[in-house]
This record gives structure tokens, C-alpha cells and sequence, in this order.
């Protein structure tokens, strides 16, 4: 009796795995879109599918955003990976599946998801401490900047291509010195939705790398 009662527990919990499975993504897909506030308004350089376009729909009273372009997609499972964005800008993306990490009887009802979503450029600081070590330096290139781009237009041959050649790598210095914590949130979706999860301002104002993800459903 205490066999086959072990072998009825064993059977139940398969059944539940089953079942937790079943509300369970088979992965996520991440979109970067660049969108700008000069633009025609068109969505032909929007993907296909219906979710994207009724995803921006729902939040386009909250967008200064007159067009959108795809800069860059992945499809991936709980975990992290590394996108690019206008200008060959690294972004590191982090998405977990809160549920499966943490199982909870606050777990919401089957087919919605808690989610926890990061973004943010490729090597950013990791805390306040470093954040202001980081400033001085930015503030330090910034003036190296400032004074080679001040000599370039005296220099001549050679030494124009070495001063441009050292104004690119202070470039990049900086925007590494200056990378940041974009976006950092826990929300619910459904199982196959598709959502706006934020947005970061580039480029003066005028144009913002916009985030969407959606739960792709087990068998898609």
C-alpha cells in the first residue's frame, strides 16, 4: 500500500510538471527598434507580425515617435546575450523567467508570465562607487577630446590621420567610460504577447531605442 501510494505521488507531481511546463514560454524574442521623431510615419520597416505593431499601437500616445526601424533581433531563452544598436552600439540584455526560478503560490494564473528585464550598454558600471570613479575619467577624456579636435585642422598628412586615428579611440573610449544602466523592470505578460518594455533617449532627443519582447509559446 505504501508502494503504490508513493507511486501515486510520483505520478501527480509528473502531472504538475506537465502541467507548470505547459504555462511556460519556450523562449523569448527581443527587438530593438530606433525610432525617430522626423519621419513619414510609415510602419513598412516594422517585422510582420501582428503583435509588434498592436504592442507600439498601445502605447503610441505615450511615444513622441513618427517612425520605427529594426536595428536589431534575438531570438533566446532565459538568460543573457549582447545586441547591437545604432552605431554598432553594444547593449547587454538579461530576461528570466521569475516563475521558474522562484516557484511561488503567488505565481500569476496560467499563461502569464513575471518577468525580469534588463538592458543596458555593454559594460556598464556596476555601482554607485564606480559610477563616480567613472565620472572623473569621462571628464578627463572629454578635455583630451576637446584639444585634439582643436589641433586637427592644423594638422596635415600623416599627422591629420594619427590626430583622427586618436580622436576615434578617445571616442570610444568615452562612450565606454559613459555606458549605463538602461532599463530594469519586473512585469506580467501572456504567454505569445508582445510588449513594450521601454525606452532610452539617443541622439540628442530626436530619435530613442525602443524595447519589445514577446513570450514565444512552446511548439513555435
Amino acid at each position: 500500500m505504501k508502494a503504490f501510494r508513493w507511486l501515486v505521488t510520483i505520478v501527480a507531481l509528473a502531472f504538475a510538471a506537465s502541467a507548470f511546463a505547459q504555462t511556460r514560454p519556450n523562449g523569448f524574442s527581443v527587438i530593438l527598434l530606433l525610432g525617430e521623431t522626423q519621419g513619414s510615419g510609415s510602419s513598412d520597416a516594422l517585422p510582420p507580425a501582428p503583435g509588434v505593431r498592436k504592442a507600439l499601437n498601445d502605447v503610441k500616445d505615450f511615444l513622441p515617435y513618427k517612425s520605427y526601424r529594426v536595428v536589431d533581433s534575438q531570438w533566446m531563452r532565459s538568460g543573457s546575450t549582447r545586441m547591437k544598436g545604432p552605431d554598432d552600439q553594444e547593449y547587454e540584455v538579461e530576461v528570466t523567467d521569475v516563475d521558474q526560478m522562484i516557484p511561488s503560490p503567488m505565481r500569476p494564473k496560467p499563461g502569464v508570465l513575471r518577468v525580469a528585464f534588463k538592458l543596458q550598454d555593454a559594460g556598464a558600471a556596476q555601482n554607485s562607487s564606480e559610477e563616480f570613479g567613472r565620472s572623473i575619467q569621462a571628464a578627463e577624456l572629454e578635455k583630451q577630446l576637446q584639444h585634439d579636435r582643436a589641433l586637427l585642422p592644423n594638422a596635415q598628412g600623416p599627422m591629420a590621420e594619427e590626430q583622427k586615428t586618436r580622436i576615434e579611440r578617445l571616442q570610444k573610449q568615452l562612450r565606454l567610460v559613459r555606458a549605463k544602466k538602461l532599463i530594469d523592470s519586473q512585469f506580467e505578460m501572456e504567454i505569445g504577447e508582445t510588449v513594450v518594455v521601454g525606452t532610452s533617449k539617443i541622439g540628442g532627443g530626436d530619435k530613442g531605442l525602443v524595447v519589445l519582447l514577446t513570450s514565444v509559446a512552446a511548439g513555435k
